[in-house]
């Protein structure tokens, strides 16, 4: 009987630590799912930031080329030929 006793608190040992792995494992995968989101929205939130900077600066040109419009034809043909030169090559 002394055996029957020791099989029967393994084979509760062993459910036990079948219920405290898959607990474990739920914990695990919740955690790397949050720190997963974390990351999307921490990407997400960066490429806003750089979205509304690009697009300051894109209506910065703008205005400085409605300012300066023949000055802008001439430094886009200068940096035309000298990139066509560069090319060239």
């Amino acid at each position: 009987m002394n055996n029957a006793s020791e099989t029967d608190a393994l084979k509760k040992d062993m459910e036990q630590l079948k219920r405290d792995l898959s607990t474990l494992s739920d914990s695990v995968k919740q955690s790397a799912s949050q720190r997963a989101q974390a990351g999307v929205d921490s990407a997400r939130g960066t490429y806003d930031d750089l979205k509304r900077q690009a697009d300051r600066q894109a209506q910065d040109l703008g205005s400085e080329i409605e300012a300066r419009p023949f000055a802008s034809i001439f430094v886009a043909f200068g940096v035309g030929l000298v990139l066509g030169k560069l090319v060239g090559r």
